[in-house]
């Protein structure tokens, strides 16, 4: 008797539990070759002469030395062969922009359909150049990583306009008060004083560096040796702590079909409803933005002045399938089976 009760509620417990449809995969991307580009449409803003303000390389090698333009970068997290070769975006290095509110860099992708419930996920690396040392912001240091989805795709897509979800972060301490973590709202700016969007709270400081729910998981870190040794001058020191830079980050970007949430290596930075956007589309970008406006003239700049991507992929939220027909339906049989 007690042999056939406790496989009445085994049954019972697998035919009601849900199951869960595997994750579809929709991009998955390393960004290990030039011919990569031909994926996405890439978009930046004019600088001077009507010359790009900054540029996209895909199949950047961002582990080989500064002496061989790269940032003796160790590998990305989500990387498996070992490779260090991505995406490098860079803004304003090359000239300061003109005509515009911010210079920009961002890739979209192209023709992609985003199903109801999907995650976004990427493996990111903000690098600047120091002043006297990466404490401080160089000279063109306070660049910042965008990330966005449900855009149109068709123009680029920054922090001067946006027409869904985009989100930001610095890798230095230079986005401002409330300002270093930002999220972008139907080209709209909505800080932790006007808003409860954000996990750190809705105090003056809630999207600062300094607020301890950063400080706690970013801590201050230095530049990779290969950059301390090669430009001592602008790379010694170390990072502001709760800042992002010089250390792999994974960003993910969540829609369940109600809100989408905002996190960086599994920390939740905001939640905000499907109800706040009015989505222009069904594409996702990768961005730089320089809030700053200027070119400069550093040396190095053009060098470490970059973010570096890698592992990007998008797939569906596997959604509960729960076989509650079948369950009854094998619970009735196990019911008449005992009666006999």
């Amino acid at each position: 008797m007690r042999i056939r009760n406790h496989v009445y509620v085994a049954a019972l417990a697998i035919a009601c539990a849900p199951l869960f449809a595997s994750a579809n995969v929709l991009v998955s991307d390393g960004f290990d070759t030039a011919g990569d580009a031909s994926n996405y449409n890439v978009y930046i803003t004019a600088g001077t002469a009507s010359a790009p303000s900054g540029d996209a390389t895909f199949g950047y090698n961002y582990g080989a030395a500064p002496s061989a333009g790269g940032l003796s970068i160790p590998v990305a997290p989500h990387t498996t062969d070992g490779s260090t070769t991505g995406l490098r975006l860079r803004t304003d290095n090359l000239m300061s922009s003109v005509g515009t509110v911010v210079g920009a860099v961002d890739i979209a992708t192209k023709g992609l359909v985003l199903p109801t419930a999907y995650t976004v996920s990427v493996d990111v690396w903000s690098n600047y150049i120091g002043g006297s040392n990466l404490s401080a912001s160089g000279s063109n240091g306070s660049t910042g990583v965008a990330v966005g989805v449900g855009t149109s795709g068709s123009s680029i897509q920054y922090i001067a306009a946006n027409d869904g979800m985009l989100v930001e972060g610095f890798g230095d301490n230079g986005g401002g008060t409330n300002s270093d973590y930002r999220l972008w709202v139907n080209n709209t700016h909505p800080t932790p004083l006007t808003s409860s969007y954000y996990t750190a709270g809705t105090g003056a400081n809630s999207a600062t560096n300094s607020d301890p729910y950063y400080t706690a998981f970013l801590p201050s870190v230095a530049a990779p040796a290969g950059q301390s040794s090669f430009a001592a001058s602008t790379q010694g020191g170390t990072t502001a702590a709760g800042t992002l830079g010089f250390a792999w980050h994974t960003w993910t970007i969540t829609q369940d079909g109600t809100n989408l949430t905002w996190a960086i290596d599994g920390h939740t930075i905001s939640t905000a409803p499907d109800s706040a956007f009015t989505f222009g589309g069904s594409q996702v970008t990768l961005g730089n933005d320089d809030t700053g406006l200027t070119g400069n003239s550093a040396a190095n700049n053009q060098l470490f002045n970059a973010e570096i991507f890698d592992n990007f992929t998008i797939t569906t939220v596997p959604e509960p399938t729960t076989l509650s027909l079948v369950g009854l339906a094998a619970v009735g049989a196990m019911r008449r089976r005992r009666s006999r």
